[in-house]
């Protein structure tokens, strides 16, 4: 091969990995930050506008997490059959037209039904992505590119942000789910373009329908391995110490610390700011040290930033917890998929992916659940913290357990 021709594919695979990483970012940024957390940032505008209680939040809350684990079951057969482009792109799609679907509810009932289809739009997008990281992306850049895409729930929720400030003093809510779908059509369309020009290989299905389906039921058994159950349970513990952690932390700080709005403010924003570059930084420094090493010190970040806020006794210690929170948080999500990519050959990757965001689904459920109990067990929230801080050290115990992806994809 000429020097020519070799710089010619290194520029063709440079340009490929950046089109790949800018638009499956995009991509989460629409089915998680538009998707998933828009509405918990609006809905006491549209609870007072439509006349529903807070018990109906929690019931459509939990219905678009049941989406979502289901459609996450269901996605490996979808990618199967019509390749990892066109579920990516198509999720995305219909996650836009859901947004603009979300500005005509009336009722509690169609809230519910948006919601769920959501869930499940965002577990069509996200779980196809580490095969087509897998086949797209160079082995030494996949930890970074997957690093972030993680972030992409950031980029989102910092665009909520600015969205809701300036369209809400102005306009009705019902405007802002317009804005944000319409520009996620916008996003879909560019993305398939990009795809289509720069990786088209994302779009080839991975298997003939029928030979697919004269493969025994129990092949999919050889996935069952020791790394990959390791996967699963880190993604399950990060589930139950993050969810809890997120989802009480303004409730503990008000109710029980009596520190105010404006104090609660600055600890999200921090980890709003920091989850910007978090999952892009941690996956460069798992692409140079390795992920394992990477992902352990994101664990001990964790365990840092529960016990920060357990035991704070000042408002320093709440910004240094949101500071290892958002450096954790967002790498931890980038890491692992990080590691199936570099670990599992692409034909599997997406069923590994698949079940593991089962696992973390479930692991979520549980420590939402158990994190709300805590005040009728013990009198306090505090103890929620001091678990998460405990199954973080656990995350990090089983890092160990990891073989070296960098031998595996050597």
């Amino acid at each position: 091969m000429t020097t020519t021709a070799m710089a010619s594919t290194t520029t063709q695979s440079i340009t490929r990995t950046m089109s790949v990483a800018v638009v499956f970012t995009l991509f989460v940024a629409v089915a998680f930050g538009f998707g998933l957390y828009l509405f918990a940032l609006i809905v006491p505008v549209m609870r007072h506008s439509l006349g529903f209680e807070y018990t109906a939040i929690g019931i459509v809350t939990g219905g678009a997490q049941t989406a979502y684990l289901i459609a996450a079951l269901v996605c490996p057969r979808l990618v199967k059959r019509f390749g990892e482009g066109q579920v990516t792109v198509g999720a995305v799609a219909a996650a836009a037209l859901l947004l603009l679907f979300f500005a005509g509810v009336q009722s509690v009932l169609s809230v519910g039904l948006v919601l769920a289809g959501l869930g499940a739009t965002a577990a069509f997008m996200m779980v196809p992505t580490v095969g087509a990281i897998s086949e797209t992306v160079p082995f030494c850049y996949r930890s970074r590119v997957n690093g972030l895409v993680s972030s992409g729930t950031a980029y989102g929720q910092f665009a909520n942000g600015m969205l809701v400030t300036w369209l809400l003093p102005r306009h009705s809510w019902q405007w802002i789910w317009i804005v944000a779908g319409s520009t996620s059509l916008a996003i879909a369309l560019g993305g398939l373009l990009a795809l289509r020009r720069f990786a088209p290989q994302v779009f080839v299905r991975k298997a003939p329908q029928r030979a697919e389906s004269r493969r025994p039921s129990g092949s999919r058994w050889h996935l069952v391995t020791r790394s990959n159950l390791t996967v699963w349970t880190l993604l399950a513990l990060s589930g139950m110490a993050c969810g809890p952690w997120q989802n009480y932390l303004s409730s503990f700080l008000v109710d029980e610390q009596a520190h105010s709005l404006e104090t609660i403010g600055q600890v999200w924003s921090i980890i709003g700011v920091v989850g910007l570059f978090s999952g892009f930084a941690a996956g460069m420094a798992a692409d140079k040290a390795g992920v394992r090493i990477a992902l352990a010190l994101s664990y001990a970040a964790l365990a840092g930033s529960g016990l920060l806020i357990a035991f704070h006794t000042a408002v320093w210690q709440l910004r240094a917890a949101a500071l290892c929170f958002g450096l954790s948080f967002y790498a931890i999500y980038g890491l692992i998929p990080a590691y199936i990519s570099k670990t599992v050959d692409p034909r599997s990757a997406t069923t590994v992916f698949a079940v593991a965001n089962v696992f973390l689904g479930l692991g979520t459920t549980l420590g939402n659940v158990t994190g709300g109990s805590f005040p009728g067990w013990l009198g306090s929230l505090k103890a929620g913290y001091i678990t998460a801080s405990a199954l973080a050290c656990v995350g990090m115990v089983l890092t160990t357990v990891l073989r070296d992806e960098r031998r595996v994809g050597s």
